[in-house]
């Protein structure tokens, strides 16, 4: 993956129309030598936002479950509410990487393991750390382009739209 792809520690990105900083990334290595990266988005003024970016400019946004929400799991199943969430796939990633503060609870390790499971409502991940106890649970929900953008090309994207809309004007005079 391309270093000018990658948010660094402290740089200041826009989600979603709201600007933001980093303020924790995590590099993981797949068992395939893919690269994937986390990061702790945040602002003075809100909750903490967590994205997992694979690839060039696909992310997902991930939504931890309370701790004493802790989902019901038997097998291969897991159950919250009455919604059920199958298991499609494991992934065993290694922290190649650890900056600012740890983007989730389970971080602070050489090695995660992530359980994909599927239901009607979407996908969910059941992520732990070997050998102990610790895992946390998140929905998992995809982000759009262009939702996430460094604030430089924010900025150009919206400079770009006002010069658009300028010309537009002008054609119609």
């Amino acid at each position: 993956m391309a270093d000018d792809r990658v948010f660094r520690l402290d740089a200041q990105v826009v989600f979603r129309g709201k600007p933001m900083r980093v303020a924790g990334r995590m590099l993981l290595e797949g068992a395939s030598g893919q690269s994937t990266f986390r990061y702790l988005l945040s602002d003075e003024s809100g909750a903490p936002v967590l994205l997992e970016q694979a690839g060039e400019h696909r992310y997902a946004l991930l939504r931890a479950f309370p701790p004493a929400a802790r989902p019901a799991t038997a097998g291969n199943t897991i159950t919250v509410g009455v919604e059920r969430y199958t298991l499609v796939g494991v992934r065993r990633l290694k922290v190649l990487e650890l900056l600012g503060q740890a983007p989730g609870p389970v971080a602070r390790s050489e090695m995660l393991v992530s359980g994909m499971y599927e239901g009607l409502m979407g996908t969910m991940m059941r992520e732990m750390v070997p050998g102990t106890n610790r895992q946390v649970y998140y929905l998992i929900r995809p982000v759009e382009t262009g939702d996430v953008l460094s604030a430089a090309a924010y900025a150009a994207a919206r400079e770009a739209d006002s010069r658009a809309a300028g010309e537009a004007a002008l054609d119609d005079d």
